[in-house]
């Protein structure tokens, strides 16, 4: 009996003792884990003030290069965009400048700086967006989000209209019809807005200080008029080494695809 029992208790300790080195070893990958993500936040904000100090001294090109390198080396965020956005629109680079403060407002769409110097480079550029379409232009007032969000609530109060006037005799159900005209309305208004905003995801700015657009998608092709860098334009489908565009103004034509970039992809060297 009191052999049994030993065995049992030292097959116990032996299953104790298997179990502790999975379980130091598990503590350790989190704590080495944890001290990496550490190290590389450490490293990311030295390589950000030495940027920085770059732009204060006047070497945009080379700010813009470290901004960068952070980006891909450590991952993006609406103040990398931003200070690389104003690196590259002071040493005069329009396209990239426009390019990564769009990537910016989609980290943050309600920073008032960024939208501000986004607009300010656009009007020094000559940039002016009075040939955008309507639509686009009451869709920017808002964000997507936004727009989404105020067509619910048109949706909602149409529906409880609804309700409320299948309860409601008398007078009264004609106030109630006229808020569910209201209610309509508004939703037919915002949610095109909202799905417009939602296409703006694969927007692309165009990079090529000499870039045009052309009839058909082939090296030799007729000219279909030039569009400068910095503009807006959104891919509909590609052949080769060219995509089909669309145009702020509505225009459409064949661009390379080395002449722009998208606003939702980083790529290395962007």
């Amino acid at each position: 009996m009191k052999q049994r029992m030993f065995s049992l208790f030292s097959l116990n300790c032996m299953r104790v003792i298997k179990k502790i080195p999975l379980v130091v070893m598990l503590c350790l990958l989190v704590s080495c884990w944890a001290l990496a993500g550490g190290q590389d936040k450490k490293a990311a904000l030295i390589l950000f003030e030495q940027a920085n100090i770059l732009h204060t001294q006047g070497g945009f090109q080379q700010a813009a290069e470290q901004y960068s390198s952070i980006i891909n080396r450590y991952g993006v965020s609406a103040s990398l965009f931003y200070n690389l956005a104003n690196s590259y629109a002071a040493a005069g680079e329009i396209g990239p400048a426009v390019l990564n403060y769009e990537r910016a407002l989609r980290l943050a769409p309600g920073d008032a700086d960024i939208r501000g110097n986004l607009e300010q480079v656009r009007k020094d550029a000559g940039l002016y967006r009075d040939e955008l379409l309507l639509p686009r232009r009451l869709a920017e007032m808002l964000g997507a989000d936004q727009w989404l969000m105020l067509a619910g609530y048109a949706f909602l109060c149409l529906g409880l209209s609804a309700l409320l006037a299948s309860t409601v005799a008398g007078q009264r159900k004609g106030g109630i019809r006229w808020l569910m005209v209201g209610a309509l309305a508004v939703l037919l208004l915002t949610l095109p807005l909202a799905l417009l905003r939602y296409q703006d995801w694969q927007v692309g700015v165009v990079l090529a200080e000499d870039a045009h657009l052309v009839i058909s998608p082939f090296a030799d092709a007729a000219p279909a008029g030039d569009i400068r860098a910095g503009r807006l334009i959104w891919p509909e489908r590609e052949h080769g080494d060219y995509v089909l565009v669309k145009t702020e103004s509505g225009k459409s034509g064949w661009l390379a695809k080395d002449g722009f970039a998208l606003v939702s992809e980083v790529a290395e060297g962007d």
